[in-house]
């Protein structure tokens, strides 16, 4: 399932418009959505730094208190995988939401139909490379449950004092699995690396290298191995080349 945020302040705009064209390109592309409709920036946000994700996001520039771009820019802190929609009164403002890794752009005065067919296409791209989610064993409040999550979602997983713990976004889970031998056999192969010993990390989630540590979206720093940098940034360059074709 594929899960939808609309944030836009203009609620008569949302029931009127935004809907329609959303509900249009969902049967045009044939996906199967959970779609949640914002009037405020920040409730969007706290959404997000409680760690609930959203695979496409679809923003408002023009917005009290935090406007579209500002958004933006806190929610890529948190997550870089998302597709991100941009609707506005001006379309001059094109130019400036190239940095927020955009992958739509709509002029609230053009043309309708438009909404709909761009966002049919761009509901259609990310079916074609939708990530991939996985099914992991964790321990919750004393008990084992199955979580399914985006991989993209997964920053690391770590070995400290003979238990196994997985990070996402903001959270921490403790993994049933006891031994990381064979999480780093399951994961090297989905674009993990070990940059140091016992700490497996999403090569997605790495914004910089550093000599002896790398920097993640999230802005934690992690410890590097000096003998795996040369590799790291071979398997980056790899993982990039990959992705792109």
């Amino acid at each position: 399932m594929i899960k939808i945020a609309v944030c836009d302040d203009d609620e008569i705009f949302i029931s009127k418009t935004l809907k329609h064209a959303v509900s249009v390109a969902v049967k045009s592309a044939k996906i199967t959505p959970k779609i949640r409709f914002f009037i405020d920036g920040a409730s969007l946000l706290d959404r997000f730094q409680n760690g609930e994700y959203y695979d496409i996001v679809i923003l408002d520039i023009d917005m009290p208190k935090i406007n579209g771009k500002e958004l933006a820019a806190k929610l890529r802190e948190i997550d870089m995988s998302f597709f991100l929609v941009f609707i506005t009164s001006y379309p001059k403002e094109l130019a400036n939401t190239i940095p927020y890794r955009i992958n739509a752009f709509i002029p609230k005065n053009g043309d309708v139909k438009n909404y709909g067919a761009e966002l049919t296409r761009v509901f259609t791209e990310y079916q074609k490379i939708k990530p991939e989610h996985e099914m992991i064993k964790v321990n919750k409040d004393g008990e084992s449950i199955y979580l399914t999550i985006p991989l993209n979602s997964i920053y690391w997983f770590k070995l400290s004092e003979k238990t196994i713990r997985m990070k996402i976004i903001f959270e921490e889970y403790m993994l049933s699995e006891r031994v990381f031998s064979k999480i780093t056999e399951i994961y090297a192969s989905k674009g993990f690396f070990e940059v140091h010993r016992n700490i497996l990390v999403n090569l997605r989630k790495i914004r910089s290298v550093g000599e002896s540590s790398v920097l993640l979206d999230d802005g934690e720093q992690l410890p590097l191995s000096r003998r795996k940098r040369k590799d790291l940034l071979e398997a980056m360059a790899a993982n990039i080349m990959l992705e792109v074709t």
